[in-house]
């Protein structure tokens, strides 16, 4: 009778990871360039999606792909290792190897083409500067906002953010000498760590530059987002219109640390942001206030309050530390409940952890108030 599964040996093993390999990476430069994640990227644009909806969509996609990816390496590993035909095994194994070398090497050295080039962008004016926000550009586009007196175009991308913005960077650099288009560089990584002569220049483009810029960063669009929050608020004569895609605390449950409390409309409580949840959803503007009820007189929550003193102050947003002890009373809570529905909304309200017993009591006690 005829085996119809291979046994996963050594050497099986290693041609199915071999050919997942040589599988994997060129289907999914063609689906991140050209395919499904592409297209859906499109279409959400086109049609105002959500960054969330937008993501849940492409993670979908993305985990049928890679089952699909999983299927078919192992359909070709079965025919390989069934296979009396030697130079044809190594025909295909060739093949793969040339393949998945020149899918490795975009992946690393083009990265450019991952990114789209019709993305939408931000249009900020005020009376002296006007600051554009979009993609990537490429060295059409470089000719393209030198045609439109572009004063210069700022990048965002960080040396460190490896190995796609390195190569980028120095790209970037050659395609605006070509263009005789002014670059600056005003690098940001990712997250709030180690950006502070970044946003120290950023506040300062906003009181001192004149004309007109393009500003971008790469894949994502935080760093964007955060530039446009500070510039507005640190000069309050700039106007924006922004569809650009921004990450929305509405539209998910949890952070990192814990579970996202909505509290009332735009009123959420939340655990202790990471460093990417607040540069992504807190310091994007999405948010008018935080709200911090740690104790300060706790060792451990004193030196994170701190810290988010400084990341606040840094970012130009707007914060407050209204403390809850957990010996408080009832009308203790009450009170800190009430002051906090007087502030600006949206707000972000948080502890360390959202689920323990300090931060139920405070959640339950907040929503009784709403009910009366």
């Amino acid at each position: 009778m005829r085996k119809k599964f291979i046994k996963f040996t050594i050497p099986n093993t290693l041609l199915f990871l071999y050919t997942g390999l040589s599988l994997v990476f060129p289907l999914g430069l063609l689906t991140l360039t050209i395919g499904p994640v592409r297209m859906i990227s499109d279409f959400a644009k086109k049609n105002h999606w959500t960054q969330e909806y937008e993501s849940s969509i492409e993670k979908i996609v993305l985990f049928f792909f890679f089952v699909f990816i999983v299927l078919l390496s192992y359909f070709v590993t079965h025919k390989l290792v069934k296979s009396k035909n030697q130079s044809l095994k190594i025909t295909v194994l060739g093949v793969f190897g040339v393949v998945l070398l020149l899918s490795v090497y975009v992946f690393s050295f083009k990265p450019e083409l991952l990114i789209s080039s019709d993305a939408l962008s931000i249009v900020n004016h005020s009376a002296e500067a006007e600051f554009h926000f979009g993609p990537y550009p490429d060295e059409e586009k470089m000719e393209q906002l030198k045609d439109e007196n572009y004063t210069a175009v700022i990048s965002l991308l960080h040396s460190m953010v490896i190995p796609a913005e390195p190569i980028l960077m120095e790209k970037e650099k050659e395609n605006a000498e070509k263009a005789g288009i002014k670059l600056i560089s005003i690098p940001m990584l990712p997250w709030i760590a180690k950006n502070d002569n970044s946003v120290a220049q950023i506040k300062e483009i906003a009181h001192k530059y004149k004309g007109k810029y393009y500003v971008h960063c790469y894949l994502g669009k935080d760093r964007a987002n955060v530039f446009r929050n500070i510039i507005e608020k640190e000069n309050k004569d700039i106007l924006s219109t922004s569809e650009l895609g921004v990450h929305d605390i509405k539209k998910i449950k949890a952070f990192e640390r814990g579970k996202i409390f909505k509290l009332q409309k735009d009123v959420y409580y939340t655990p202790y942001p990471t460093d990417e949840e607040f540069f992504g959803y807190v310091l994007n503007g999405k948010i008018a206030t935080v709200v911090n009820i740690m104790n300060p007189k706790v060792g451990e929550e004193k030196m994170r309050i701190d810290t988010e003193i400084k990341i606040m102050k840094e970012y130009n947003q707007s914060f407050f530390n209204l403390p809850m002890g957990e010996t408080d009373s009832n009308d203790q809570i009450k009170a800190l409940s009430l002051s906090i529905q007087k502030l600006k909304k949206p707000i972000v309200i948080h502890a360390y952890n959202s689920e323990n017993e300090n931060s139920l009591k405070f959640i339950t006690i907040y929503q009784s108030l709403l009910k009366k």
